[in-house]
């Protein structure tokens, strides 16, 4: 009983390289979506986002949406935000 055997649960790392999105030309017009993962302050964090982007001059509609932190989005909420321009996700607690 000299032997130690340890076992280390690590699993191999899969790292997907994926482009960026293209940038918009401008906020001036830009339909942006708003996606509230439902946490605590989450819709806070954004609403405040949207105001300020506001101020910046965004003039375009928003576009607020909700999914469940847990889950995936349901489809009618991903079809809906693909009709935007930009859609911005909150993570928040």
């Amino acid at each position: 009983m000299d032997e130690i055997e340890v076992f280390v649960p690590i699993a191999e790392s899969r790292i997907v390289e994926r482009s960026l999105a293209p940038r918009l030309p401008g906020l001036k017009g830009a339909r942006i979506g708003w996606l509230d993962n439902m946490k605590a302050n989450a819709p806070e964090l954004l609403r405040d986002l949207a105001a300020a982007l506001r101020d910046c001059g965004a003039d375009g509609e928003m576009i607020f949406a909700s999914k469940n932190a847990t889950a995936a989005a349901p489809e009618s909420v991903v079809a809906h935000l693909r009709t935007c321009d930009a859609v911005v996700l909150a993570i928040s607690d």
